[in-house]
């Protein structure tokens, strides 16, 4: 206690008083205002963390949203209108897995889930997409308000819907196998009734290939014509003479008719002698 008595009645003195009132007190004060200082400091800085962190979020939000709009209608976008689509949504979920927010991988991976179902949903008849659409926002906006909360819904659904992938996929490996041993029992019925197959050529193995031959076929003497055909077998290759009607007498011929350029000859030489039709008829009929 001696040490505090000294200290006390140090203070007291003049010099003391001195020490205290122009040295530590100031000492104390601009310590306590660094301090109040650094603590409004610290806050404004929260502060505006959390608002550039909100406007981020904001963002993300709105980008995925944008992009469910576009997905309600897939079955009627176009091509670069489905490119576009994507790339928008591939976006906003990249933005929304890198916000420093709790949870928001697995709201990223929850909305990604989301659109791949309302795309599938779009091509249905009885599709309602504002529904599905107000939902998604809601769920979103609920996130953004409520992190903690919202994360372990996403969290649930997550589990949830990996449970039925793996489901349906246990499903559908069994209708394979299914369908392919029933498919492997039919071949082997036919192939059972009729007796051993052939062992199978290997891929390696050479195979024979015959050589195509033309077939030669021998000449053979024409056909002789029969008498009912005579009438009509020309006498020599290069004359052929009008075949005469049996009993009928034989006509005269007619003379050549001579060229036209000859201006001295008269129609007498031009064109024979004159002809009855007593002489005709004859000729034609004799037998009449």
């Amino acid at each position: 206690m001696q040490w505090w008595n000294s200290l006390v009645r140090w203070v007291q003195s003049d010099d003391g008083w001195r020490v205290v009132s122009e040295a530590v007190v100031p000492f104390v004060a601009i310590l306590v205002a660094g301090v109040v200082a650094a603590l409004i400091g610290r806050a404004a800085l929260k502060r505006v963390v959390r608002l550039h962190d909100d406007e981020a979020k904001a963002s993300a939000i709105a980008g995925i949203v944008a992009a469910s709009r576009k997905a309600a209608t897939w079955s009627s976008l176009g091509a670069e209108e489905r490119t576009f689509t994507d790339h928008l949504a591939q976006e906003a979920e990249v933005r929304l897995r890198l916000l420093p927010v709790t949870g928001s991988g697995l709201a990223a991976s929850w909305a990604e889930h989301q659109l791949g179902e309302i795309k599938r949903d779009s091509a249905s008849y009885g599709h309602q997409p504002e529904q599905s659409l107000a939902e998604f926002r809601d769920r979103l906006l609920d996130w953004q308000s409520r992190p903690s909360r919202a994360k372990k819904l996403f969290r649930a659904d997550l589990e949830r819907w990996r449970y039925e992938d793996a489901e349906q996929a246990t499903e559908a490996e069994q209708r394979q196998r299914d369908w392919k041993a029933e498919r492997d029992g039919q071949r082997a019925a036919p192939a059972s009734g009729s007796g051993p197959a052939a062992p199978a050529r290997r891929a390696d193995e050479p195979v024979e290939v015959t050589p195509f031959v033309p077939e030669r076929r021998t000449p053979t003497a024409p056909t002789p014509l029969t008498d009912e055909h005579a009438a009509f077998r020309p006498t020599s290759p290069a004359r052929h003479e009008p075949v005469r009607p049996r009993g009928s007498a034989p006509t005269e011929a007619m003379p050549a008719q001579r060229d036209s350029s000859d201006d001295g000859d008269d129609d007498t030489d031009r064109y024979g002698d004159p002809v009855s039709a007593t002489q005709v008829r004859d000729r034609t009929t004799p037998d009449a």
